[in-house]
């Protein structure tokens, strides 16, 4: 399962440790780990979007 955010900051990020970083502008919509997508919320950096479900 991945979850669909929306980044409110310019910048880089990395979803997992064994992957490298990413650069994402302000208002980019990426599928991120639930975790990820938690800790981003919980610090300001993203706003949840929806829940995309693995098929």
């Amino acid at each position: 399962m991945k979850v669909v955010i929306e980044f409110l900051e310019t910048g880089h990020y990395k979803d997992n440790a064994w992957e490298g970083d990413m650069y994402i502008e302000k208002g980019e919509r990426r599928a991120v780990t639930p975790a990820y997508a938690a800790q981003l919320v919980d610090e300001k950096k993203a706003i949840f979007q929806r829940v995309d479900e693995e098929k």
